[in-house]
């Protein structure tokens, strides 16, 4: 009954036209590989004459065969039920010419994909989801795109000198898609998912040739939770699946997780080294993870008489292997051979989302590859800071990966430290860090720098939340601050809004104003007191709030003014008060002047000295002399009366 699909028809058909019956004459084989992770292969192999022979070269020299020529291939049973095996395109050929056998051309031919294999490129996608960024490359490499939706929204990706292919294949694996081409010119951007009933129906002793299942627990588990951190909401982010999609169903009907997890107990994979920026994309990587640990609990290789209609991503369904292993299966890649000696076979393998190539196996999947311990930079919340080392180091916990454990004392990187000097500022408990390890070790982390986030905002200065376009002015930064806790703030203008200088705030309202475009120094209080020191007047100047008592100095004219509404008293408790003028010291007051010492008051002019008034003038002593060394007058102007118990004239 198996004979029956020895009898096949094969086709080759070059930029639209059948080959030369010349050349399908001379066909050695034809194999097609098409797989969900590469580009469909064929490779076509045809007899190139004898050597010595007239028409040897024909094929290699004739442009039948030219790079980039279009190529599809079908088969079947018969002429009129032929399907597509394979459309894409040549892109290469090669010339066998052993020292013994038959001269052989190869032609390798591979389907459009492998367009998105040439070249890397440096690009950005803002604002986009993965499914329209497959839609804008997919396009302009010339293909029309079926793309599957996805919600997240990025505000931004790198495609990090990729190329086009590597950089898709990342988007897929992120979101649980499979990226394939079918039709030649479809690029296929698809959801893995459970599918409905099986396209094919292969049954050992008829369809099928050989089978070889295998089962392994070792890799499973019950679930898998992919942790990381929102630096908007400063918290964890989680994203977990337990349920693997696209995975075979066999009448034992149980997946992997639960067969291990009944054998050898629960076990978890958590992934902590892949960056999520929402619960919805740790969900996404979480069941593209699952899914993969999943398809690899049952894998398995089969061969069969030629099926056609057979390909990557198909659903086939296996008969007559047991209760174990017969059940649907979903195809990873597979293989169309056809020799005109031996007619047509298909192969088949099992292996959910995992390749099976060399490279593969070498270097693991990018989802599941484990970063060195502690090998990578990242984020840490602050949980210690009282050092008993006084290291002025702290102890942190990585939310990405526990909440339950924190480090050992980490050292805190500064711009300067040194034996008694240094810049110290000591993140506080819950502050947001950046957290390095030496040589990768997380024994031995270290933090370089604190974060804001979405809940922890950048300071605010003069009741005025921090914005970019207030502290920025073209590509320049004009201001940079300080700010304590309690609001103790250093403030740095660089020609902000025309100042340039700097001012230290306390969170009183204390204020050290250095005003360099003013040229300027001002120390104001709370209840505006202030001091001025100011270049561009020449003046120093100190002045209550109310702005009517104050002392200025002025170099202009090297003269002090003191100014009060009120009194002005200048005392000194056990020394001396001096008045020194080069010229003349001049004492004015309204409503009288008054000098009084319990000691001998004396006023001596060298030159002369003169007591006047125009009203009544008074001179009083309990014993008073007038006394001139040379001469002396009284003169009364008009009249003069001396009076006296006892007068005495000479």
């Amino acid at each position: 009954m198996a004979e029956e699909h020895h009898v096949s028809h094969f086709a080759m058909h070059i930029d639209g036209s059948e080959a030369p019956k010349e050349v399908m004459d001379q066909l050695l084989d034809c194999v097609i590989e098409n797989s969900l992770h590469l580009p469909d292969v064929c490779t076509i192999r045809i007899h190139h004459g004898e050597a010595g022979k007239q028409g040897m070269y024909q094929f290699i020299d004739s442009p039948t065969f030219a790079v980039g020529k279009s190529m599809k291939i079908t088969g079947g049973e018969g002429p009129s039920g032929n399907s597509t095996l394979f459309e894409g395109e040549i892109a290469g050929v090669e010339l066998d010419l052993a020292a013994h056998g038959v001269p052989t051309l190869v032609v390798r031919c591979f389907d459009k994909s492998h367009r998105l294999h040439r070249g890397r490129h440096s690009r950005s996608f803002q604002q986009m989801t993965d499914s329209d960024i497959v839609q804008k490359v997919g396009s302009e490499a010339g293909f029309s795109v079926d793309a599957d939706s996805t919600s997240e929204v990025h505000d931004w990706v790198m495609q990090n000198n990729q190329t086009n292919w590597e950089f898709l294949q990342e988007r897929a694996a992120r979101n649980g898609f499979r990226l394939f081409v079918r039709d030649g010119n479809k690029l296929c951007f698809k959801k893995v998912q459970d599918e409905g009933r099986a396209k094919h129906t292969v049954e050992w002793g008829k369809e099928l040739r050989s089978f070889r299942p295998r089962v392994s627990a070792t890799p499973q588990v019950k679930e898998v939770e992919v942790r990381g951190w929102d630096p908007k909401k400063k918290q964890v982010i989680v994203g977990k699946a337990q349920t693997a999609q696209g995975v075979p169903k066999v009448q034992q009907d149980k997946q992997g997780g639960a067969v291990a997890s009944r054998a050898f107990g629960d076990a978890k994979m958590v992934v902590v080294d892949r960056p999520v920026h929402s619960e919805g994309e740790a969900k996404a990587i979480a069941q593209s993870l699952c899914d993969e640990i999943g398809g690899s609990f049952l894998e398995a290789e089969g061969l069969c008489y030629g099926v056609p209609q057979m390909r990557a991503e198909d659903m086939v369904k296996l008969d007559n292997v047991g209760q174990r292993f017969s059940g649907e299966y979903l195809v990873t890649s597979c293989q169309h051979t056809y020799t005109p000696a031996e007619g047509y076979a298909t192969t088949f393998t099992i292996s959910g989302k995992k390749p099976q190539t060399l490279l593969s196996v070498l270097e693991g999947d990018e989802l599941t590859r484990r970063a060195p311990i502690g090998g990578n930079i990242v984020v840490a919340i602050v949980t210690d800071n009282n050092d008993p080392d006084n290291q002025a180091r702290i102890k942190v916990k990585y939310p990405w990966l526990t909440e339950e454990h924190q480090s050992f004392w980490a050292r805190v990187a500064t711009p300067m430290a040194g034996p008694e000097r240094g810049m110290l500022f000591l993140p506080e408990v819950d502050d947001e860090v950046l957290v390095a390890f030496e040589h990768g070790d997380i024994r031995r982390p270290y933090v370089i720098g604190c974060l804001w986030n979405g809940k922890d905002k950048p300071p605010k200065t003069r009741q005025e939340s921090f914005s970019s376009s207030k502290s920025v002015n073209g590509g320049k930064t004009t201001r940079r601050w300080i700010r304590t806790r309690m609001g103790h703030i250093l403030e740095f203008f660089d020609d902000c809004d025309g100042k340039v200088g700097a001012t230290l705030r306390t969170a009183k309202g204390y204020r050290l104003q250095l005003r360099e475009n003013d040229e300027r120094i001002e120390v104001i209080t709370k209840n505006k007191h202030m001091m001025l020191l100011d270049d561009k007047n020449d003046i120093i100047r100190v002045v209550d709030k109310t702005n009517e008592n104050h002392i200025k100095i002025a170099t202009s004219d090297n003269s002090i003014l003191v100014e009060s509404k009120g009194d002005i008293t200048v005392k000194s408790k056990q020394g001396n008060i001096t008045l020194d003028a080069m010229k003349k010291v001049t004492i004015k007051a309204q409503q009288g002047i008054e000098a009084t010492t319990p000691q001998q008051v004396k006023i001596e002019g060298t030159a002369g000295f003169s007591v006047k008034t125009t009203a009544t003038g008074s001179v009083e002593a309990s014993i008073l002399n007038l006394k001139g060394s040379a001469t002396g007058t009284l003169d009364g102007g008009g009249m003069l009366t001396v009076k006296g118990g006892l007068v005495r004239i000479n």
